[in-house]
């Protein structure tokens, strides 16, 4: 939020929430509080949020904060103070963004008193403290606040209870309309990249953050100072005087990249919002999401990683141990060289040259034991044979096993990659269920109980034929998409060659169009491996030609009577396809008796009866 967006906020605020009246006061975080107002519209909640990297304030829509056990002091002294108060003005301090909510109160002696809660949205500096109010407004000593600064923090502003409250000192910049084109044009924007652009308009103009300076930027489409005073104007006027809706700014997949009290032209694309309130509240709760999906997704990664090193170390050793191995036949040669050949060996040498009669009697140099006869040489020379004949399917198996174990974790990177939360949390459940975690993580790293309920479904999209498409989006959900929701029919698609999601076309015993079957290709390739690929190949079959093995790895089936598409990961394509998201709650998944419907005899027949390729592999 910038010094325009505070501006917006206040006279939002002022209109909405004049003389309402403070029902409870919450503090779910150390630097945040939540206040319950009662207005004529009814019931609302508004944050307050000091946090050091993400301070704001806005109305609560999407969700509310967990509130903990024991309320902080802060909070109580809030309660005491401010509960059963009412509102009576929001202020701005000139451009900055500090805001004031003033509160007008009854004491524990009846008499009213005035108080303001001051959000100072500073970075690190960032803090909220309950100051004392005059009847003007004027604010007086700080009662407390939820970060104290003393003489050892700062030495130019200390914040303390008991103090008098000092404005943070004011910035060197000019307000919107004196700004000249002489001004702009000193700054030399021509000469400058984009980035430092906005940053060198933001440091002129008062109350101007980076997005207000790239829209601005955007609309002048020039460097010239005419140019750039008119989109200015034009900017702060539309914020000001509600000539524009407010906006939340998406990328490219739709997901916010800023709120602002104007329209976001200079982003991909955006959306209209009510209110200002609502656009911050929808672009921090995705900002919110993205940090604890980010937090978890890299403690997953350095827990995967670290299994994934050790499987390589394991295959390694194998593969030495699989070549080792595979010499038997030639220490069962030596063995049988020194029986037919003992008279030769001489007592107590180290090595012996024999005719080798399996390679028409070319020498062959054996090494010997000199505390051992010939014969005992001989048997040990068996005995290795023996050994490491014995020893190679095992090898093979836990080489095999190993290998696709890493190719598990592959995917299960590739999950991580774009998963949520609460998949994020499904995700490590499976890795402590198929061995690969301990049960027991540290308490920073454990995640969210409210989320932790089990795999979810599937995501759905509709094509542009309106077919369901589903996608699994971690092993399980796979598992179950392919093996328990889905009909025989179905249609069935996964990357060839490359980690990917399951996906399937909800046929309904129908014939799928071309369309819907390149978009579900194209949803696969998306969703895999190879989505920044030039070219995908995308293998796809009928669910009853999909079946997994006994003992197989979550997500891990096998598959026949498959034919192969090609698809180009287009984004403009794809992005269209996203955007046609069925919501949870939207076309119900398809249950299907599988262990009736596809029965282990038809996968056989299957499997031997015109299959144009061999069955290959798939997690």
């Amino acid at each position: 939020m910038d010094g325009l967006a505070v501006r917006a906020l206040c006279a939002d605020w002022n209109e909405r929430f004049l003389r309402a009246r403070i029902e409870k006061i919450h503090q779910p975080g150390d630097r945040e509080v939540v206040l319950t107002l009662r207005t004529q519209a009814g019931v609302r909640r508004v944050l307050l949020c000091a946090h050091r990297a993400l301070p704001r304030a806005h109305e609560l829509h999407l969700a509310r904060p967990a509130n903990p056990d024991e309320p902080p002091m802060f909070c109580m002294l809030l309660r005491k103070r401010l509960e059963g108060g009412r509102v009576i003005a929001v202020r701005q301090q000139g451009w900055d963004r500090v805001m004031e909510l003033h509160v007008e109160a009854v004491d524990e002696l009846g008499d009213r008193v005035r108080y303001a809660l001051v959000l100072e949205m500073m970075g690190k500096h960032s803090n909220l403290m309950l100051v004392e109010a005059d009847t003007q407004g004027a604010l007086g000593r700080i009662v407390d606040s939820v970060v104290h600064v003393g003489a050892d923090l700062s030495r130019v502003r200390q914040v303390l209870p008991g103090l008098a409250y000092r404005p943070a000192p004011p910035l060197a910049r000019t307000v919107y309309n004196e700004v000249t084109e002489a001004d702009i044009e000193a700054l030399g924007l021509a000469d400058l990249d984009p980035k430092r652009r906005a940053r060198a308009l933001g440091g002129l103009v008062a109350g101007m953050g980076t997005v207000t300076a790239e829209e601005v930027l955007h609309r002048a489409g020039s460097t010239d100072g005419a140019s750039v005073l008119r989109a200015l104007r034009e900017v702060f006027s539309a914020a000001t005087g509600r000539l524009e809706p407010p906006t939340v700014g998406l990328d490219d997949l739709g997901w916010p990249l800023a709120a602002a009290p104007f329209r976001l032209t200079h982003c991909a694309r955006f959306e209209e919002t009510g209110t200002l309130d609502e656009a911050i509240d929808r672009l921090y709760a995705r900002v919110l999401e993205r940090g604890q999906t980010s937090r978890l997704a890299q403690a997953l990664v350095r827990d995967v990683q670290r299994q994934m090193d050790r499987l390589r170390g394991k295959i390694a050793n194998l593969e030495r141990e699989q070549a080792e191995a595979s010499d038997h036949e030639a220490l069962r040669v030596r063995g049988e060289l020194l029986l037919s050949y003992p008279h030769l060996v001489a007592r107590g040498a180290g090595e012996v040259t024999l005719p080798n009669f399996y390679a028409d009697g070319a020498p062959e140099t054996i090494p010997l034991d000199p505390a051992l006869t010939a014969i005992e040489n001989a048997q040990r020379y068996f005995h290795q044979a023996s050994r490491k004949k014995r020893a190679i399917p095992r090898i093979d198996a836990e080489l095999e096993q190993s290998r696709r174990d890493l190719v598990y974790l592959e995917e299960v990177l590739l999950y991580v990659e774009t998963a949520r939360p609460e998949e994020l949390a499904a995700i490590r459940r499976e890795l402590v269920q198929q061995g690969f975690l301990p049960a027991g993580r540290p308490r920073a790293e454990r995640p969210d109980r409210r989320g932790d309920r089990g795999p979810g479904q599937p995501d759905a999209y509709e094509s542009s034929d309106g077919w369901i498409i589903r996608v699994g989006r971690n092993h399980a959900q796979n598992d179950r998409l392919t093996l328990r929701q889905s009909q025989p029919d179905d249609v069935w698609l996964h990357t060839k060659d490359l980690p990917g999601s399951h996906v399937v076309i909800q046929t309904q015993g129908r014939e799928v169009p071309e369309t819907t079957l390149h978009e579900a290709a194209l949803l696969a390739a998306y969703f895999s491996r190879g989505r920044d690929a030039g070219t995908v190949a995308v293998d796809h079959t009928r669910i009853r030609h999909v079946w997994k093995p006994n003992g197989a790895r979550p997500g891990f089936v096998l598959y026949d009577h498959q034919k192969t598409l090609y698809v180009h990961p287009d984004r403009q394509r794809i992005e269209a396809i996203l955007a046609r998201r069925v919501p949870r709650g939207g076309p119900g998944l398809t249950m299907s008796a599988r262990a009736t419907a596809i029965r282990p005899g038809e996968r056989t027949a299957g499997r031997h009866t015109g299959a144009p390729n061999p069955p290959d592999p798939r997690g």
